[in-house]
């Protein structure tokens, strides 16, 4: 009977919840997720495949995967829309392959399931340091900065997605923000070689906020005056938002970035492709 409530009231229950009820049996639980996500995975399908009577089904296809890894205990717990957009891409480019097409070298990674942690072909995301760090944060704050930073959705349109309110999506997202900006920094130093790049590396988040001694201050500049690769982590925490939505948006929709910040094809910003009331 509760699983029957649920169901009936779709609107008012969380992704979690929703993919915790189907994981539970509860089938009719699944409409929900289709409700608040099949506009975006039509859109994402048409601009993905090669003839556009196909999309209906890459969709149909792609829901149905997604649902069977929830019935098997597997795919996404929080974060059902990139899993979604993922697995559309995905099949979006497998039909166009079997219809002869050929897929660009540069969309490769989009045959492989972006935020799956048992994709064997994680290369894509582990080539770039913001999506790796992003890969590396929990699943619900990965999800709160895809909505608001890289979908640009308000707060309001995001709450009952994640079943928190307004504001309560807010805090959320600073603290991941944060978190991501600390996971970036880890994963920066991680890869560099240098000590001393790692040194300096280490306090950039301090420095960004303003947080470091007038020494360190002066020190920190110039180790930027010469090294390039840390005046490119330093641009890159700055915008951390900026960085993660150029990288993400090509990496889980397999649709190129140039087409993302351009107004040709009817995208423009991504407010016209996600509208608030698609959530």
């Amino acid at each position: 009977m509760a699983q029957t409530s649920h169901a009936s009231n779709k609107s008012s229950v969380d992704d979690g919840q929703l993919i915790d009820l189907v994981r539970n049996g509860d089938m009719s639980a699944f409409d929900g997720l289709y409700e608040r996500h099949v506009s975006v995975a039509s859109k994402v399908a048409r601009r993905n495949v090669d003839n556009q009577s196909d999309a209906e089904d890459v969709v149909a296809e792609a829901f149905q995967a997604v649902l069977q890894s929830l019935v098997a205990g597997k795919g996404p717990d929080t974060f059902f829309r990139a899993y979604l957009l993922s697995t559309v891409a995905r099949l979006s480019h497998h039909r166009n392959r079997k219809a002869g097409k050929v897929v660009p070298s540069g969309d490769e990674s989009v045959l492989d399931q972006a935020l799956s942690d048992s994709d064997p072909a994680i290369g894509a995301f582990e080539s770039h340091t913001i999506a790796k760090a992003f890969r590396a944060l929990p699943e619900r704050w990965q999800a709160v900065l895809w909505y608001l930073d890289v979908e640009r959705m308000k707060p309001a349109a995001v709450a009952p997605i994640l079943g928190l309110s307004a504001n309560a999506v807010s805090a959320l997202a600073l603290r991941a923000r944060e978190g991501l900006r600390r996971q970036y920094l880890q994963c920066h130093i991680s890869e560099q070689a240098d000590t001393e790049c790692s040194q300096y590396v280490s306090k950039l988040g301090n420095y960004i906020r303003g947080g470091v001694s007038t020494a360190t201050e002066r020190k920190i500049r110039e180790h930027l005056n010469g090294c390039s690769s840390c005046t490119a982590a330093l641009a890159e925490l700055k915008d951390v938002q900026g960085s993660m939505r150029a990288v993400l948006l090509p990496l889980v929709t397999g649709i190129p970035a140039a087409l993302w910040a351009g107004e040709g094809a009817g995208l423009g910003v991504l407010g016209g492709m996600f509208p608030a009331k698609a959530a």
